[in-house]
């Protein structure tokens, strides 16, 4: 199952509705109770954006370091057709850039993402898991 930004978002932020069961999952994933897990390299690049518009430069070595070294995380490449898929996605539901990275990511793996972004929904060969 594709673990999509907000719940890294939801862990990195002070103040979160989601980070107790962000934090949680991400908890499970390290420990090994939720096997399978893994995330598109473009959740990084989101991350980093978010944090230039949040003020928090100084963040983002520390930030990156730490998400690349999450255990039992599997870090997926953008390949062309991943890439491909992405830009097709975008076309076909008016997806934003990072959500149709995620979405095309997913479906070369499981087609499963673990999400709070209605955004999937719309998407007849994404399953979404409710982050919440």
């Amino acid at each position: 199952m594709l673990v999509e930004s907000d719940l890294f978002i939801a862990v990195i932020k002070e103040r979160d509705r989601l980070k107790s069961t962000a934090s949680n999952i991400l908890e499970n994933i390290e420990a090994g109770k939720i096997s399978g897990a893994y995330a598109s390299v473009a959740v990084v690049q989101e991350i980093v954006f978010w944090l230039l518009r949040e003020g928090r430069a100084t963040d983002i070595l520390t930030t990156v370091d730490a998400l690349l070294n999450i255990k039992n995380l599997e870090w997926i490449d953008l390949s062309q057709e991943i890439c491909l898929n992405a830009a097709a996605l975008i076309e076909e539901y008016q997806l934003s850039p990072f959500d149709a990275y995620h979405a095309a990511t997913a479906i070369s793996r499981d087609s499963k993402i673990l999400s709070s972004d209605h955004a999937y929904d719309k998407i007849k060969s994404i399953e979404r898991v409710a982050l919440s």
